[in-house]
C-alpha cells in the first residue's frame, strides 16, 4: 500500500488538505499528516483526532516515513534530501507576490490555481513547464460540495437566523482593523447575522488581548457570533455567507472569488513602533495585492465600511464582471472536483516510475 504524506505547518494547511486525503483513502492508500510542533501543535492535534487522522509531530519524521508521496503548502528547504515524490499546493490563490515560484525547481509536481500563476510560471522557468499541473483551488471543493443541511447545521450550532442576510468579519491580526471597529458593529447591522472569524494568532498570543475584548462586546448582541478558536476551517463561513468584512486576510479574495462582495478595511490599529516608522507598515503589506483591490470595496474609515456594506446588501451584483474574470484567471475552474484532479495528476507520477 503506497503513502501519501501531508505536511502541516499551520493550521490552516488542513482545508487545502483535507479534500484531497479523502480522495486518496477512498481509494486504498495510507495516509498520515506530519504536524509540525512549532506552531499551534495542540490545536492541530485536536483537528487530526476530530477528523479521525492518522498523525505523527515533528518535520523530522518526513525522513523518517517510507513515504511515497509527500504534499506542502510552503516551500521546504530539504526537500532535495527527501526520496518521495514531491507535490506543492499554494495556500494562498495567487495575490501574494511571488516569493514561492523559484521553489519550483525543488518540487517534482507544482500544482497550480488558474491561468495567471500558470502562465507566469511557464514564463518565468520554461525548463519547468513538465512540472506544472493547472488544477484549481482544493479548497473550494467543500464550499461547491456544501450542502444546505450542513448550512442549517451550522445556523443552529451558533443561533443564527436562516431567514436573515450573513455578513462575515473575518480579520487578520497584525495589521488589523478589529480595535478600529465601533463597538456597536452588530447593532448597525441588526437586521442581518454578523459571523466574526478571527485568526488564531488573536487567541493565542496576549498582545491582541484588546482584540478579544472588543469580541466581548460584540457577543452579547443577539445577532452576533464570535467562532471560537476550534473553529479552525473557515471555509464552511465562507460558503453561508453573503458579504465578508476583511482588512489584510489573503480569505478576502477567496471571498470575492466565489462571486460575493467583500468590503476591505484599509484602516487598522498599529503598534507605537509603526507610527515612529511607518515604513515598517509599507513593508509588511503586501503590495501585490494593489492591483486585485479593484474587485473590493475599499473602506477607509469605520462609516465607510458601514456604508459600503449596506450597499452590497442592497446591490450584490456591482462589482460582479470583475469578480468572475479574477476568478477565472487566478482560481481556475471551481467545480468541487479539484481533488480529484491532484488525485489523477498524482497517480499519473506513480504510473510513471
Amino acid at each position: 500500500m503506497k503513502n501519501i504524506v501531508f505536511y502541516v505547518a499551520y493550521p490552516y494547511y488542513f482545508p487545502h488538505f483535507l479534500p484531497i486525503s479523502e480522495i486518496f483513502e477512498k481509494n486504498n492508500y495510507k495516509v498520515t499528516y506530519v504536524l509540525s510542533t512549532k506552531q499551534n501543535s495542540s490545536n492541530m492535534e485536536q483537528i487530526a483526532q476530530d477528523n479521525n487522522l492518522n498523525y505523527v509531530f515533528g518535520v523530522e519524521k518526513l525522513f523518517d516515513i517510507d513515504a511515497d508521496v509527500i504534499f506542502f503548502a510552503n516551500p521546504f528547504e530539504k526537500i532535495q534530501d527527501i526520496k518521495a515524490i514531491t507535490v506543492f499546493l499554494e495556500h494562498g490563490i495567487g495575490t501574494k507576490s511571488t516569493s514561492f515560484y523559484s521553489s519550483i525547481q525543488y518540487f517534482d509536481i507544482y500544482l497550480v490555481e488558474g491561468n495567471q500563476k500558470y502562465n507566469r510560471l511557464k514564463e518565468l522557468y520554461p525548463q519547468y513547464e513538465h512540472k506544472l499541473a493547472k488544477v484549481g483551488f482544493s479548497k473550494f471543493d467543500e464550499i461547491v460540495n456544501f450542502t444546505n443541511q450542513a448550512k442549517i447545521s451550522l445556523f443552529n450550532k451558533y443561533n443564527l437566523d436562516i431567514n436573515k442576510k450573513t455578513i462575515l468579519y473575518a480579520p487578520t491580526f497584525f495589521p488589523s482593523s478589529i480595535e478600529k471597529m465601533s463597538d456597536n458593529f452588530p447593532d448597525d447591522f441588526k437586521e442581518c447575522n454578523i459571523i466574526v472569524k478571527p485568526h488564531y494568532l488573536t487567541y493565542e498570543r496576549t498582545k491582541y488581548k484588546n482584540q478579544l475584548k472588543k469580541f466581548k462586546k460584540w457577543e452579547k448582541y443577539p445577532n452576533c457570533s464570535i467562532m471560537p478558536l476550534s473553529e479552525y476551517n473557515l471555509v464552511p463561513f465562507l460558503a453561508i455567507s453573503d458579504i465578508m468584512i476583511s482588512d489584510e486576510s489573503s480569505a478576502m479574495f477567496e471571498f470575492a472569488a466565489l462571486n460575493k462582495p467583500v468590503i476591505s478595511n484599509r484602516y487598522f490599529k498599529l503598534r507605537w513602533s509603526y507610527y515612529l516608522m511607518p515604513w515598517k507598515l509599507t513593508k509588511r503589506i503586501d503590495k501585490s495585492k494593489e492591483f486585485y483591490r479593484q474587485i473590493l470595496d475599499n473602506a477607509y474609515d469605520y462609516s465607510q465600511t458601514v456604508k459600503y456594506t449596506k450597499e452590497a446588501l442592497n446591490n450584490p451584483a456591482k462589482l460582479e464582471n470583475k469578480r468572475l474574470k479574477f476568478a477565472n484567471d487566478l482560481c481556475g475552474t471551481i467545480d468541487g472536483k479539484v481533488s480529484q484532479r491532484i488525485y489523477n495528476t498524482v497517480l499519473d507520477k506513480l504510473n510513471e516510475i
